[in-house]
């Protein structure tokens, strides 16, 4: 399995992110506080308090559903000749249907259906659309990294394992089937992307207001946080992508689906 971490090149670099920021200041105070007749925040009365680079985090994950499986049916020919009562065919001696002038002839079918998954994951919990994220992918420039010094990381929320889990439940849609000889999820890849943000914090009098600006897009977001806290150094490649103690259980829930993840069971 394909396991990446990936850092997006800045597209709005730290100037021209705050120039937007400062453009934007007064939206950090809400729609109100700009609506006020008396008192609402100038310009020239608000201050930049700080500002701050992370980046965020989200999944890509790539994976097959092989599923074969054997299917009882019964496949109708039509009888050419309109005296026939029956029919010898494949050495069998078959009725023929009255009614419709046809032979029923019972079959087992042994059948293979491959189902393949794209998709993108925020990785903060964010109802962040799948489109936006594959946008960003299809968009602008990211390159594969190792390791980072720069404390700048925002640790992902949503784990591996759980990207794991919804991979499957998205794959795992009923088949009709009266046998089924192997279902597997092939997992191909799951990388981890790192897009740059651009938080600035403003105040005016008692009150805070942040402004975001993406780093790739440019896209403000008024109603922005500082999360200084939480970002740190890039974690270890182990670390991030750690199935955790459910592994086992994911991998064989009721000993139906199998997810190969060749690497990790190598390992």
């Amino acid at each position: 399995m394909e396991e990446k971490i990936c850092v997006f090149d800045d597209v709005y670099n730290e100037t021209s992110a705050r120039a937007q920021a400062e453009h934007e200041k007064t939206a950090a105070f809400g729609m109100l506080a700009r609506m006020k007749l008396w008192d609402r925040p100038k310009e020239t009365d608000i201050t930049l308090a700080s500002t701050e680079k992370r980046y965020e985090p989200f999944w890509l994950a790539k994976a097959t559903r092989r599923t074969l499986y054997k299917r009882k049916t019964a496949y109708r020919v039509h009888v050419e000749h309109a005296h026939a009562v029956s029919v010898e065919l494949l050495g069998q001696k078959l009725a023929v249907d009255p009614a419709r002038r046809e032979l029923n002839l019972a079959a087992l079918e042994d059948c293979e259906r491959t189902v393949s998954l794209s998709e993108y994951f925020d990785g903060l919990h964010r109802q962040t659309p799948e489109k936006t994220l594959a946008d960003f992918a299809g968009s602008y420039t990211f390159r594969e990294v190792s390791g980072n010094a720069e404390p700048n990381f925002l640790a992902p929320t949503v784990t591996a394992a759980s990207v794991l889990q919804q991979v499957k439940a998205r794959l795992a849609t009923a088949i009709e089937a009266d046998q089924v000889e192997s279902d597997e999820i092939d997992m191909q890849a799951l990388n981890l992307l790192y897009r740059p943000v651009y938080a600035f914090q403003f105040a005016w009098k008692d009150k805070q207001g942040v402004i975001e600006i993406d780093g790739l897009s440019g896209r403000v977001n008024k109603e922005g946080n500082m999360l200084g806290n939480a970002v740190r150094k890039l974690g270890s490649r182990d670390a991030l992508f750690d199935l955790g103690a459910d592994f086992a259980g994911m991998v064989l829930p009721g000993g139906t689906i199998v997810v190969k993840l060749i690497d990790k069971l190598s390992k």
